[in-house]
This record gives C-alpha cells, sequence and structure tokens, in this order.
C-alpha cells in the first residue's frame, strides 16, 4: 500500500507542476492587475470564481469559445471579449485567454489566408461562389489599409471579413468540440486518481487507528 500511495502523491504532484508551467505565462487571480487591459476588470474577476475554476463545466465551455475567438478576424479585440465570453459563459478565463496567445503577430495572416479557402470552399458546397483570395490580394489589402485608402475597397474587405468568419466559426467549433471531449476524459481519469489517493489514505488511517486501539488494548 505505501508504495501504490507514494506513486499516487507523486503522480499529483507532477500534474500540479505541470499545469503550473502551463500557467507560468496566463492571467490567474493573483497576477491579473498585471495584464493590460484585463487588468481594468481585475476586481470584478476576483470576485468570481468560476473565472478561476478548472473543473468541467467551467474548462469545457472555455474551449470550445476560446477555439472560436483566437480565429475570428479581429486581432486585437480578442482579450476584452475573451473575458466578457468568460463572464457570460461562466467559463475559465486563463484557458479562454490563453487560447488568443494562437493568432498573433507571426501567425495571425497565414491563419486568416487558410481560414479564408476554409470559409470559400464551404460556400461552394452550397452554391455560393467567392472570388480567390491570393498572397499578392492581401499584400493589396494592408497597403490600401496602411495608407487610409481602404475605403475604395470596402466591399472586398467585408466580403473577406465574412468568409474568414465562417472559416474560423467551422474550425473553431471542429477543435472546440475536440478538446472539450479530450478534457472530460482527462479530467474523469484525474478525478479517479485522486478518489484512489483519498481512498487509499483513509484506510491508511484506519489501520493506523486499529493498530493504536490494539496496543492500547494490550
Amino acid at each position: 500500500m505505501k508504495d501504490e500511495l507514494k506513486h499516487l502523491f507523486e503522480e499529483k504532484n507532477r500534474r500540479i507542476r505541470r499545469l503550473k508551467r502551463w500557467l507560468r505565462p496566463l492571467p490567474r487571480r493573483t497576477n491579473i492587475h498585471r495584464y493590460p487591459i484585463l487588468n481594468w476588470f481585475s476586481k470584478t474577476a476576483r470576485k468570481r470564481l468560476y473565472l478561476w475554476s478548472f473543473r468541467s463545466e467551467h474548462a469545457v465551455p472555455a474551449l470550445q469559445i476560446g477555439c472560436i475567438l483566437t480565429l475570428l478576424p479581429i486581432y486585437g479585440l480578442q482579450l476584452p471579449l475573451a473575458f466578457l465570453f468568460a463572464l457570460v459563459a461562466r467559463a475559465n478565463l486563463p484557458i479562454l485567454a490563453g487560447l488568443q496567445l494562437i493568432t498573433n503577430p507571426f501567425t495571425v495572416l497565414p491563419i486568416w489566408f487558410t481560414l479564408y479557402q476554409i470559409g470559400r470552399q464551404t460556400l461552394s458546397i452550397v452554391g455560393v461562389q467567392a472570388s480567390a483570395f491570393h498572397r499578392e490580394s492581401i499584400a493589396t489589402l494592408i497597403d490600401n489599409f496602411t495608407s487610409g485608402e481602404w475605403g475604395s475597397n470596402f466591399d472586398t474587405l467585408a466580403s473577406v471579413f465574412g468568409i474568414t468568419t465562417l472559416g474560423g466559426v467551422i474550425v473553431g467549433t471542429f477543435f472546440g468540440i475536440v478538446l472539450g471531449f479530450v478534457y472530460r476524459i482527462v479530467a474523469k481519469r484525474t478525478q479517479k486518481s485522486y478518489q484512489l489517493l483519498h481512498n487509499q489514505l483513509e484506510q491508511l488511517k484506519k489501520t493506523l487507528l486499529n493498530k493504536e486501539s490494539e496496543t492500547h488494548d494490550d
């Protein structure tokens, strides 16, 4: 029993250390005031315990919403929206906010380009044809936007935004469902492991009490 208890304790400690490593760069209850934008809501966030809960009922919605939100073409708005959705859905904020790091200055354009193609192909399945979008088109739109001449391409921008959003919702929903399913499985296994550890400790406690009682009787 002692070897089994030792193994269960080591496994529990490994999970805790792994979780702490993952949470280190993410907003937490103790450091949310250090994050731009989120620091405005730090007092509100600390009062709502569900924002920091890793129970499945709080973590799974965070995974599902976070996967969609990070893939929407609204770069720069994800963090405040992540906080808003976390409040509305009673979802885990570190998970929801952490997923927004998927889109960053290095990945955002390739991701959006891929999502546009997925959205375009999806529309073609239902008989709606959208114009092809190449890397040269992206460069032209970026140049027009940065030079302030985007007004003449407003229709194109609106079309690109809508098709990219469609692709983001499709891909984000898929990954959100998959990750939510995986999280539930891992959470159940972890719960069983903790329950086994609890039962072993209770059994050990009873054994020690019985031995102590026998010693007093002698």
